[in-house]
């Protein structure tokens, strides 16, 4: 019955649409909430399904894993490992830039009290 959902172009068109999903929820949450911690999450949900769609579209069903284990020699019939390896790359540096914003959100929030991107305003005054 749901045989169909093996077509590599319907399982790369459900990984575009939920990916596209997902980013705009991030955006959704960018372009309403004044919230700083919010803002950031948001742009860490939008960094996070762009990920998913580079993983989601470098393989393709019935590929494996790039490893020659099992007596295997060749590598026939395995996923591409550089877009993995790239997007593993970007996920670290995406979450030790969330994790500096945050600390100076938080660090912010110390000093002026203030959370709400609307009310900064220190730097208006200068």
């Amino acid at each position: 019955m749901l045989a169909f959902l093996d077509d590599p172009k319907i399982l790369h068109g459900i990984y575009v649409l939920g990916t596209l999903t997902l980013f705009f929820i991030g955006l959704y949450g960018l372009l309403a909430k004044r919230h700083l911690l919010k803002v950031l999450i948001s742009i860490a949900v939008m960094e996070l399904s762009v990920y998913l769609l580079f993983v989601g579209l470098a393989t393709s069903p019935g590929e494996t894993a790039p490893i020659l284990s099992d007596g295997l020699t060749e590598f026939a019939g395995m996923a591409d490992p550089v877009p993995q390896a790239l997007t593993l790359t970007a996920i670290v540096i995406g979450l030790a830039v969330l994790a500096l914003g945050v600390s100076l959100a938080v660090q912010y929030h110390r000093l002026t009290g203030k959370a709400d991107i609307a009310r900064m305003t220190e730097l208006k005054e200068l």
